[in-house]
């Protein structure tokens, strides 16, 4: 089942110059996802509590119970190991499990979610940081 609902948070710079948004994608899987900024505050202590360097690249999946499942030091341009790991949690078993009981699935499984073929198209450098 490719239905799966998830937050994407995105930081960026240090100290006064810091920002991040926190993108929060549907369980329908196709609906636009809502984009909420996050202040600097918001940034440096999310950075804080994950313990995530603002010295280099850090990916981190973290379960919905708060705690750090994977680290990867670079970005992916195909996200099939993550959602991989993602369908492997105990979470994600009872979430598939309650949408086969209401008959919820993807219209086209395709890709496995992500964009097409499962690759997530990065960063956006001319889509302005909120």
């Amino acid at each position: 089942m490719c239905i799966r609902h998830f937050a994407l948070l995105k930081l960026t710079g240090i100290g006064d110059k810091a920002s991040g948004t926190v993108e929060l994608f549907p369980l329908n899987g196709h609906s636009q996802s809502e984009v909420e900024p996050l202040s600097q505050d918001e940034v440096n202590n999310v950075r804080e509590q994950l313990k995530v360097s603002k010295d280099y690249f850090s990916m981190l999946v973290v379960g919905k119970d708060g705690d750090v499942k994977a680290w990867f030091p670079s970005p992916m341009w195909s996200l099939d190991n993550v959602y991989d790991l993602v369908d492997s949690m105990e979470l994600r078993m009872q979430e598939e499990k309650l949408q086969r009981r209401l008959g919820i699935h993807c219209p086209e499984d395709r890709g496995r979610g992500g964009g097409e073929a499962g690759h997530y198209g990065g960063y956006d450098g001319d889509r302005a940081e909120m």
